[in-house]
């Protein structure tokens, strides 16, 4: 598994990936548009991808993506992570795991959104109600989880960009530390 930041090298593999989530109905990541894809790049954010390899090269497939971007709503050292975070249904071989590691965006895109923004506070953004995805709202109830293990503090609910949303501040200690148990 490799993560890399998604690159215009990388746009055909792209596209395909968009294709593979409108063929699977998630609303949020069928194009680039609907991602927000060149929205996130305008606040000073980046894109990072899990895949197999050879992206630059025009084959491979993503398998997983999520944005990163500064969150000044928050405050000036905020940064989001994991926006429109999602991954194509498979499995990965990680099993079940209650802190969530077996989620590729968890796993293997978020300690390279940690490295980019270095000592930047990393939050997280769930929908409260809208749901367009059909899976939102079980995000949402997993950090709810995840609160109760220590991994993220539940920071605010919001009106953000429209859209009433809980903000979770990562716990970066606790999530190395656990994620160190498990790679």
């Amino acid at each position: 598994m490799m993560v890399k930041q998604v690159t215009p090298l990388m746009d055909s593999a792209l596209k395909r990936f968009c294709d593979k989530c409108n063929e699977l109905g998630y609303k949020n990541n069928n194009s680039l548009k609907a991602m927000k894809y060149e929205w996130l790049l305008e606040q000073g954010g980046v894109w990072h991808c899990a895949t197999w390899g050879g992206l630059e090269e025009g084959y491979g497939d993503m398998l997983s993506i999520a944005g990163c971007h500064p969150l000044p709503e928050v405050d000036e050292n905020a940064w989001r992570v994991m926006f429109r975070g999602v991954q194509l249904p498979k499995n990965y071989g990680y099993g079940m795991s209650k802190y969530h590691m077996n989620a590729l965006t968890w796993r293997h895109i978020l300690p390279k959104q940690l490295e980019f923004i270095g000592d930047k506070d990393a939050y997280i953004t769930t929908n409260i109600s809208n749901d367009a995805s059909g899976k939102m709202n079980k995000i949402h109830r997993l950090f709810k989880n995840l609160n109760k293990l220590g991994m993220v503090d539940h920071h605010s609910d919001m009106n953000l960009y429209n859209t009433e949303q809980s903000i979770w501040k990562l716990n970066k200690e606790k999530y190395k530390e656990v994620r160190s148990d498990v790679v």
